[in-house]
């Protein structure tokens, strides 16, 4: 009887190693990648922010080395901190 118990208790576990785990490993990057996303996005369009202002300031002629304390221009602004 014992045996019998420990055979379907092997099993069980077989199923779960075999099943389970690689459940669980696919919904944490599924997970991950949700939680990392917004992030991205945030980032590219700060990017797009600071490439269009540093584009504007090349047309304008203002060297893009004018700096205001510690952080360029365009960072300050496109952070929407600009204050002079």
């Amino acid at each position: 009887m014992s045996a019998e118990i420990a055979s379907a208790m092997s099993s069980a576990r077989d199923l779960i190693n075999a099943h389970l785990y690689p459940v669980l490993a696919t919904f944490s990057v599924i997970y991950f990648a949700i939680q990392v996303a917004p992030m991205a996005q945030q980032a590219r369009r700060f990017n797009r922010c600071v490439d269009g202002i540093e584009a504007h300031l090349k047309a304008s002629n203002i060297p893009l080395e004018y700096r205001l304390g510690n952080v360029a221009i365009p960072e300050r602004i496109c952070n929407g901190g600009f204050d002079h």
